[in-house]
């Protein structure tokens, strides 16, 4: 065959080939799928976190599948093959979940492409208080990695979104605790003594002693039995 010929097809076959091998999931995600309508559930919660609709497509498609992630900021472009094997759902938001947490606890809320590789598979990223080595959400989870002890090691709560459900066990807590404050307060304003029937043998002061049943009857001492 032509030497030129041969250039111009082998040129030709790159440039046919290349982009698809690449860039499979920077296309936008066939409407009704299952990935989706994943990504759908979850736009509202992760979309500001990936970057962009697009970004964060690429990171659900490739996790649930085990293949290529794309990343894209403006002319800036990343990507990275996820070291673990194909996820469900539940487990991919479980990576997103903490990946998030990850980089926030390091001082970064919205990622470059470069800092959201990094938070995934593991690498350096610069913040405000100097480089920060982490060691990757998704290189720990091929590691055989359950996700509590994966939290542990990245310095997170190990729970799902902990920071939106925190406050309100502690405002739950410090209701039961001022409840159990003053019912203690009560008893012991009211002496008495607690008969085996649950009720309660008090006297007052100026009053006529009485027995009080578990079934809420009372008598008194000169009353019918």
């Amino acid at each position: 065959m032509n030497p030129v010929r041969l250039s111009f097809l082998t040129t030709l076959l790159a440039a046919l080939c290349g982009p698809t091998a690449h860039s499979a999931h920077s296309q936008p995600l066939p409407a009704g799928s299952p990935d989706s309508r994943y990504v759908q559930r979850i736009g509202d919660q992760y979309v500001s976190f990936a970057g962009s609709s697009a970004n964060l497509e690429s990171l659900a498609a490739g996790l649930r599948r085990g293949s290529a992630v794309t990343l894209t900021e403006g002319t800036t472009s990343v990507e990275f093959l996820p070291p673990t094997r194909p996820m469900g759902y539940g487990n991919v938001t479980r990576a997103l979940d903490l990946a998030r947490r990850q980089l926030s606890a390091a001082g970064i809320t919205n990622p470059t492409p470069e800092q959201l590789r990094a938070a995934m598979i593991g690498g350096t990223v610069s913040t405000a208080n100097g480089d920060v080595a982490l060691q990757g959400v998704l290189r720990l989870r091929s590691q055989g990695m359950g996700w509590g002890q994966i939290a542990h090691a990245v310095g997170v709560h190990p729970g799902l979104r902990a920071s939106s459900t925190r406050a309100p066990t502690t405002a739950l807590n410090g209701s039961i605790a001022k409840q159990q404050a003053m019912s203690a307060s009560s008893r012991r304003a009211t002496p008495g003594i607690v008969t085996a029937t649950g009720g309660a043998f008090s006297a007052g002061a100026g009053q006529t002693a009485s027995l009080g049943h578990g079934n809420g009857n009372a008598f008194g001492r000169g009353g019918k039995h």
